[in-house]
Formats: structure tokens, sequence, C-alpha cells
């Protein structure tokens, strides 16, 4: 009598396709343990004074007029034929204090709003690889197949918070309109859609 209905259980699951990948529920991903200090305090101040020294005495070259008008009204040193900025210390010591430690980003659904900074840590696909691999295919270029591809697994599992700029290069279309056609995957992908065409990673 247990065997039939093993067999009728496993027929009724066959219907309804494989089982979903468990997942953990979406949540914010703290990290408890104090940032890795890659550089000594002095190193950090070190490069800071060079920093201003540069800003101070040799200036960065701003293409914007808009921009260079706004640090000519926030006191800065412009040279509009040159387009040279030349900015004073005590402004950049000024602007940092208005800085936040952390940010946030709300999209569409509030829920799965994502928190910069502090010791929130956040996982995201890389962006800009020109090449693509997976067991059946093997290594190729980047192509729109697969851009969709990865975009769907990057919905799909809550592991990640969120997508970077291009998580493989479309090589195949034009390199002046590319990024239009992968912004538009991003928006108007399905994110329920479980039908990938492949496993792939890039490389």
């Amino acid at each position: 009598m247990t065997e039939p209905r093993r067999k009728r259980g496993a027929e009724r699951t066959s219907n309804r396709g494989p089982a979903p990948i468990a997942q953990l529920r979406p949540r914010r991903v703290i990290n408890p343990y104090p940032p890795m200090a890659l550089l000594s305090p002095d190193q950090i101040e070190a490069i800071h004074q060079a920093s201003m020294h540069i800003l101070e005495n040799f200036g960065i070259e701003v293409m914007s007029p808009r921009a260079l008008s706004l640090f000519e009204k926030a006191g800065a040193k412009v040279d509009h034929a040159s387009a040279n900025v030349r900015v004073d210390r005590g402004m950049i010591d000024e602007a940092l204090k208005t800085t936040r430690s952390g940010y946030t980003l709300t999209p569409r659904n509030p829920a799965n709003t994502i928190h910069l900074g502090g010791n929130t840590i956040n996982f995201t696909l890389v962006a800009g690889p020109p090449n693509v691999h997976d067991m059946e295919r093997g290594r190729r270029a980047g192509n729109l197949r697969d851009y969709t591809d990865l975009t769907r697994l990057a919905q799909h599992f809550n592991c990640v918070h969120m997508l970077g700029n291009q998580v493989c290069a479309p090589v195949e279309l034009p390199a002046n309109s590319r990024h239009l056609d992968t912004y538009f995957t991003n928006l108007t992908l399905p994110t329920n859609n479980k039908n990938f065409n492949s496993i792939v990673r890039v490389t």
C-alpha cells in the first residue's frame, strides 16, 4: 500500500516541476567585525596632505561650466579659460564635515531598501566583464542572452542585494547604445522567471 502512494506523490511533484531552491529571508547583513586597517593613521594623513597640496597649488580640470560656477560661488579659485579649479584646504575641511557615514537607496519596492556605509554588507554582481563561462557552452564573449540570465539570477536570489552596471558586456550590440539595452533589461525582466537558459559565471 505504501509503494503506490509514494509513486503518486512523486508524480504530483514532477508535474509541478522542480522544487524551488531554498533561500534565507531577505535581510540586512551586518558585519560584526571592525574594518581591516590597510593603512596606518599616519599613512592616511600623508595621503590627505598630498591631496590638499595638489588641490591648493595645482588644481584640477573641471569640464562642466555649471560645475565651474558652483566652485566659484563656493569660494574656489576658478580659471574659466583653462577650466582649472584650485580649492583651499579650509573649504575641503568644511565640506568633509557635512558628509554622512551612511546612505539609503530606496527602490520602487521599499522592502528592498539598500543601506550603504557603516557596518552594512551588500552583495552585488560585478560590472563590465567581457566574457562569461558555463559548463555547457564554455568560455565565450559576453552577450545579451547571458546578460539577461545573470540579471534574472540576481533578481531571484535574496543574497544578491543589487545589480552593478552591465553584469557582462553584450559585445554583439553597438557600443554607443548597448547600455540602453541593458538598462531596459534591468527594468523590465520579471523577477519570478525561473526559465534560465543556463547558470553562467563571469570571468
